[in-house]
């Protein structure tokens, strides 16, 4: 018995849609580690600012963020990325996407020049909240979860907590971790 066209390309399409969800998985355990390494940099940085003085943030910004993209390349090339399904050059999407990000927010902050410390404070949550929910919006639905909840939790330390908003975002940089958890655990 032969099969019909339309078996057939219903079949393809199972397939296609099977590997799709094996290289979304696989992406969620390389992403999880890498998570958490972050969770880790935030919570030193944000504890920093809350016990430094201001002209101290800065450098020590700069260089938790060098530990990080170093610490998440690693991470990415340890866990072969390519045997994994990801596509080729994703070192390099890795070190360019973050690169971005770091000259995106530092210029918004040379241009906008926040007087307010809590602005601040708040805006690399803001958009790594963002950024994940469109990642989780376009490739891997749980990084939507993951963006809203620091989206939401950086909202709450700003209008609520904000006198102690450098505590908060350290002890909310919890919820990355356990973030990186869920991602490489399921």
């Amino acid at each position: 018995m032969a099969i019909t066209r339309n078996e057939a390309a219903a079949a393809l399409s199972d397939i296609e849609t099977t590997q799709r969800r094996g290289m979304t998985l696989r992406g969620y355990r390389l992403g999880g580690p890498i998570l958490m390494l972050w969770s880790l940099i935030w919570a030193t940085g944000y504890l920093t600012m809350g016990l430094a003085p201001p002209e101290l943030w800065l450098p020590v910004w700069l260089a938790l963020d060098v530990v990080g993209v170093a610490g998440a390349l690693f991470l990415a090339r340890t866990g072969k990325p390519a045997a994994a399904g990801a596509p080729p050059g994703m070192t390099w999407r890795l070190l360019g996407g973050s690169l971005s990000m770091m000259v995106f927010a530092l210029s918004v902050f040379w241009v906008m020049k926040p007087t307010d410390p809590a602005a601040a404070m708040a805006f690399p949550g803001l958009l790594i909240g963002v950024i994940y929910a469109v990642v989780g919006f376009w490739a891997a639905p749980r990084y939507a979860l993951i963006g809203g909840l620091m989206f939401g939790l950086t909202l709450v330390g700003y209008f609520l907590f904000q006198p102690w908003l450098p505590f908060w975002m350290a002890a909310a940089s919890g919820a990355l971790f356990l973030s990186g958890v869920w991602l490489w655990r399921r």
